[in-house]
């Protein structure tokens, strides 16, 4: 596998062992889906990888490099159906650009409710950080209960996200999302759907959650995945999810042309 590090390509990462943003978790990153080799909305993502660097109080390196480096890494290696492509910017400069091969899946999930709050009010709400301990303790707990993913809630009780994406649920034939105010991420994916999709923002509890007649995640790699039980609640398949997640995808694929 072809690596892209610092403007040029490479077999592998040699880190330093003292004095890096690694060791401290001091970075960004995005990750984005390709398709055929094609990624989809880069620019997105780039925008939103520069104002996670100015909340971090360092600064990201022009737009061009990245695009430069991501088209080398492409180019290097054989066109994938889809791929996962993530772009990692370390605080010191170090610039990290991967894309491996990704499996779509149909397979629907199971959701636990992560037992700490998540503050709303962090400097670094909204930020896509390397640092990413709490939501790897969450993973590991749920995962040990026997769920995929871990729904995230703030100091006010609402709900924000998982510990791998953003929620949506649906509510008398409607779908719905958290508000930014909760502290969620803003997802590419989940602006998406807001402006083409006519997803609505609101607020709600795990309890309402509960009472929901469908629930999912959506990410920009994933897209949109189903969920079939949050803690004890079963859901039945939803019609409603199926016709949204074939759109979006269809959507997707005539953006780009493919």
């Amino acid at each position: 596998m072809k690596i892209w590090l610092n403007g040029a390509l490479a077999e592998d990462v040699t880190l330093p062992a003292t004095g890096s943003g690694w060791l401290m978790g001091d970075g960004i990153f995005e990750s984005l889906r390709t398709y055929n080799g094609a990624p989809f909305a880069l620019d997105r993502h780039l925008h939103r990888l520069v104002h996670s660097a100015k909340v971090m109080n360092f600064e990201a390196p022009d737009a061009s490099l990245i695009k430069r480096g991501i088209e080398d890494l492409i180019s290097a290696e054989p066109c994938l159906p889809y791929g996962r492509l993530r772009i990692t910017l370390l605080s010191d400069g170090v610039i990290v650009i991967t894309h491996i091969p990704y499996q779509d899946s149909d397979t629907r999930i199971a959701l636990a409710q992560h037992d700490f709050p998540q503050s709303s009010q962090r400097a670094i709400t909204g930020v896509k950080t390397i640092s990413y301990a709490e939501n790897s303790v969450a993973l590991r707990r749920a995962s040990e209960r026997g769920f995929h993913d871990a729904l995230f809630i703030n100091e006010e009780g609402l709900v924000v996200e998982t510990a791998l994406a953003n929620v949506m649920w649906l509510d008398d034939g409607q779908w719905f999302t958290p508000t930014l105010a909760s502290g969620c991420l803003p997802g590419v994916t989940r602006a998406l759907l807001i402006e083409n999709f006519r997803i609505q923002e609101r607020d709600i509890t795990p309890s309402l959650l509960t009472q929901a007649e469908a629930i999912a995640i959506t990410s920009s790699v994933r897209e949109i995945v189903e969920i079939e039980r949050f803690e004890s609640k079963f859901f039945e398949p939803s019609q409603s999810l199926r016709e949204l997640k074939a759109s979006f995808h269809q959507w997707i694929i005539d953006k780009l042309d493919l």
